[in-house]
């Protein structure tokens, strides 16, 4: 059982991923797993999610503040760095239990230790603890650190004015957004040391100059606060609060694997992710890129209902609840967005931000070769959005049965989303019909039918029928007036049927060039291209970006038999380039459900180990896309509890049917159903669910 991930030796090429994979956040605030004396260049970003700003005619995006933790040593001139010297030792240690990074490097002048955190017991505080230690005498050490205000953005810059003021080994910022907003941010540095030293300030940074014998030390404590006063933070008393704190989230979500250590390390990992990405306190949604920067423009996406939602209602309903009320918060941004594509009801946005309104562009990838941008339909056609927020919804109150979300907002927003479905469809005969949209598979745009889209939409009527219809829910009737309407769409929307036990993913589908994933990867002609749109290279073909059609029956696992299942998994999974993902999770769900344990593990495997690995596609046609895969973490974990431990709880009442890889003879795991906490282990012939206090 590994509680650390942990990385020896240092290469510059692993400067971006590592930002990934050491990430430290708390829902509200992230800072990439960067090195002290990285700048912008190595993409050190201190991330605000739900703060937004828009430069000039870019895109919107989520802010980076100043970097607080940013310090650089210089012997006699000498940068003592890993980006230009070579390290004779060199170590991240992430602990996955207690959420703290600690970086270890010696060279052949000093040695050099830190551990920092982003606080779960102060959701606007962020500490470091920096040591230099002499490995020889040093006469000449300077040590710069400081807050560093050149700071790294995708679409910035976000400040038009930068001010920073010190007092005491105290740096007050204050920056002013392109769109008004005053933000701050408060740094109190502490030198520890019994050597004496001459200091100099200027323009957030500091600079020490001193010398120390071998083997002497000199401390740097560095405690940040957003938008906070200052406050004399005790490290260590901070610290403790913090890892106490987010230990208890931790063993509210702990799973253990017995058997297979590869597995166990990269499932803890993904919880680490995800309570990472976790706000017990505001309720500002989760990006797509978790709190790991502005990639996406640090939106909202459907991936928030279908993979993130379903980790917390399991491990902590705080933050589930609070993800799905920030759909309520932003259902006018879906009402404004289906106006104005005349439609009623609530079109939510495919990117969605604090207001709600739509932050997806109409180019969203470029053409590598020309630069060129490529127009793209997200915006306007994947409407299964507001089908994806209502299953979540329904789901969240079956399972936790809070139905006062549904008095305080949540029926209108499933009712909003129903009647735009009813607006959408185009009545052909006697059938209702979803024409041009885009389903989860974006390498097809503008089809018609898609089945995906179409059993979404018709679960979308059935739900908000049920809730309306519920006098304890709405009791003054509210939206009675349209249940005719509802009733009649829930009755007769198209709903493909399989083709020789096969469901066709859209109208036409079928008749695509039936092309192998290995031919198709021979006619790329730039790694960087996308695949999509009027002319990518899959676009006229049968080869899928992510699951689609077995997505959909991962979620609406109950309306299709095993037979069906196994059809469609063995159809799709092959032509599938997993461009996406998301679509990992969603396939080892389905596979472990219908007895495909081996295609399950080495889904469950990519899934869960994406950001340890490093992903290799961090660019869509020449646009940025790095980050922390947030919801390929959820889809790790939903495809080991519904799928391999066979999860199944209806009323309150927990079941398992166990179906569990060659390797892994016991899976333990900690879920809360209905404020009862409970711990379950199952074998591959047994298990046991008991309460734990």
């Amino acid at each position: 059982m590994r509680e650390h991930l942990i990385k020896k030796g240092y290469k510059k090429e692993d400067i971006i991923n590592d930002g990934n994979t050491f990430l430290l956040a708390n829902g509200l605030l992230g800072y990439r797993g960067t090195l002290e004396e990285y700048q912008k260049e190595e993409l050190v970003s201190l991330n605000v999610v739900g703060l937004y700003d828009q430069y000039k005619d870019k895109w919107r995006e989520s802010i980076n503040l100043p970097n607080p933790f940013f310090i650089k040593c210089f012997v006699n001139d000498d940068e003592i760095s890993n980006l230009n010297k070579e390290p004779l030792n060199h170590e991240l240690d992430l602990d996955l239990t207690h959420a703290t990074l600690k970086r270890h490097t010696v060279f052949k002048e000093l040695e050099i230790s830190s551990i920092k955190f982003v606080s779960h017991h102060n959701i606007n505080l962020l500490m470091l603890k920096y040591k230099i230690k002499a490995k020889e005498d040093i006469n000449n050490l300077r040590i710069r650190y400081g807050t560093d205000l050149d700071i790294y953005e995708i679409n910035g810059p976000h400040f038009i004015n930068k001010n920073i003021e010190e007092s005491n080994d105290v740096l007050f910022f204050k920056g002013i957004s392109n769109e008004g907003k005053e933000i701050h941010l408060t740094s109190n540095y502490l030198v520890k040391t019994n050597k004496e030293y001459k200091k100099t300030y200027s323009n957030g940074v500091y600079e020490l100059s001193l010398s120390l014998k071998k083997d002497e030390e000199v401390e740097i404590i560095v405690s940040s606060s957003y938008e906070d006063d200052n406050h004399n933070y005790s490290f260590d008393e901070e610290l403790k609060n913090h890892q106490n704190i987010f230990n208890k989230k931790y063993n509210d979500a702990h799973v253990e694997i017995v058997g297979d250590e590869r597995a166990d390390l990269a499932m803890r990992f993904s919880i680490y992710q995800l309570l990472s990405a976790g706000d017990e306190k505001n309720c500002n949604g989760i990006p797509a890129r978790g709190c790991s920067g502005q990639t996406y423009k640090g939106a909202i996406f459907w991936d928030s209902e279908i993979f993130l939602v379903p980790f917390f209602e399991l491990t902590n309903k705080v933050v589930a609840r609070n993800s799905l009320v920030y759909r309520i918060k932003t259902l006018n941004g879906a009402k404004s967005k289906a106006k104005e594509f005349n439609y009623k009801g609530a079109f939510y946005a495919w990117e969605s931000q604090d207001s709600g309104l739509e932050a997806c562009s109409k180019y969203n990838v470029t053409d590598p070769k020309t630069n060129e941008p490529i127009r793209t339909y997200f915006n306007e056609k994947q409407i299964h959005i507001s089908a994806d927020i209502v299953y979540a919804f329904d789901k969240y109150v079956e399972l936790t049965k809070d139905y006062q979300i549904l008095k305080e907002g949540g029926l209108d927003v499933v009712a909003e989303c129903a009647i735009f479905f009813k607006s959408y469809a185009k009545k052909i005969g006697d059938r209702y019909h979803l024409l041009d949209v885009i389903g989860p598979d974006e390498y097809h745009e503008r089809v018609d039918d898609n089945a995906f889209t179409n059993y979404m939409a018709h679960h979308a009527a059935k739900v908000a029928i049920k809730y309306i219809s519920d006098e304890s829910i709405n009791p003054n009737h509210k939206y009675y007036d349209y249940l005719d309407e509802l009733n009649d769409f829930y009755n007769n929307i198209y709903l493909p049927i399989p083709n020789n036990g096969v469901i066709e993913q859209f109208n036409n589908y079928f008749s695509l060039e039936d092309v192998s994933l290995k031919e198709l990867r021979t006619r790329i002609t730039d790694p960087k291209e996308y695949w999509g749109g009027e002319n990518g290279i899959a676009s006229k073909t049968q080869i899928i970006k992510q699951a689609d059609v077995c997505a959909l029956m991962m979620l609406l696992d109950d309306q299709f038999d095993e037979k069906t299942k196994k059809a469609n998994f063995d159809y799709y999974y092959p032509k599938t380039e997993h461009g996406s993902s998301l679509s990992s999770g969603a396939y080892a769900r389905l596979a472990s459900r219908i007895g495909k344990i081996n295609e399950a593990y080495e889904m469950f495997i990519k899934s869960a180990e994406i950001d340890i690995v490093g992903s290799n596609k961090l660019f869509a046609g020449g646009i940025y896309i790095g980050g922390t895969h947030i919801a390929s973490s959820g889809g790790a974990y939903l495809s080991l509890v519904y799928g391999f431990l066979g999860l199944n709880i209806k009323d309150g009442k927990i079941t398992l049917s166990p179906s569990l890889p060659s390797n892994f003879k016991e899976i333990t795991c900690n879920i809360t159903v209905l404020d009862k906490k409970y711990q379950i282990k199952a074998t591959k012939n047994n298990y046991e669910i008991k309460e734990r206090h």
